[in-house]
C-alpha cells in the first residue's frame, strides 16, 4: 500500500484498489459475476473498466506475484471481462521488504503481453519495470517519501515515463 499510495500522489484523480477486502473466487469456486459483483468486486471492476494506464504493483513471494494478483488476472482475463483490458497501458512494481522486486514484474509483464495477443487488443505492457526495494526504508505508511533522493527520482522516473507513455498511447 505503501508504494500504491505514492503513486497515487503523484497522479490526480487515480484510484488505489486495496486488496484487503479482496473476495475473488479461485477457478474451483466460480468466477466473477458481471451482474452481481461484490462491493471490492464492483470497485477492482469500475476502476479497471475506467483507467487508461493501470500500475499493477505486487509484492514478491518466492520470486512470483502474489497468488491474488495472478487469481485476479485468471478470473478477468476471459472473453466476459477482456474488455477491461483494452486501450491500456499496463506499468509493473515489484515491492519488496528486501532485496526483490524484479522477477514478478517480469512475470507479469509476460502474462498480460500474452492475454493482449490471445486476445488481439489495443493495449500495451511498458517496458520500464520498477523494483521498491526496502519499501518500510523509503515510504512511511501513507505514501510519503523519508527522504531517500535516489529511490524518489526513481520512483519520479518511472512515474512520468509511464503518464507520457499513456498520452503517446492514447
Amino acid at each position: 500500500m505503501r508504494l500504491a499510495l505514492a503513486i497515487s500522489h503523484q497522479i490526480p484523480n487515480s484510484q488505489v484498489i486495496d486488496f484487503k477486502a479482496y473476495d475473488i473466487p479461485f477457478p474451483n469456486q466460480g468466477g466473477v459475476d458481471k451482474a452481481n459483483p461484490t462491493a471490492f468486486q464492483a470497485q477492482l471492476l469500475k476502476a479497471f473498466d475506467e483507467a487508461k494506464i493501470i500500475f499493477v504493483l505486487t509484492p514478491e513471494y518466492n520470486w512470483f506475484p502474489s497468488a491474488e494478483l495472478i487469481n485476479m488476472v485468471h478470473q478477468l482475463s476471459n472473453r466476459t471481462h477482456i474488455q477491461l483490458f483494452n486501450n491500456k497501458v499496463f506499468a509493473f512494481c515489484g515491492v519488496s521488504s528486501g532485496t526483490g522486486g524484479r522477477i514478478p514484474t517480469l512475470q507479469l509483464g509476460n502474462l498480460f503481453d500474452k492475454i493482449l495477443n490471445v486476445f488481439n487488443l489495443n493495449s500495451i505492457t511498458s517496458p520500464k519495470k520498477f523494483e521498491a526495494r526496502f519499501i518500510a526504508d523509503v515510504l512511511d505508511e501513507q505514501g510519503n517519501s523519508l527522504g531517500n533522493s535516489e529511490f524518489d527520482a526513481g520512483l519520479n522516473d518511472f512515474i512520468n515515463y509511464n503518464l507520457n507513455l499513456a498520452k503517446k498511447w492514447q
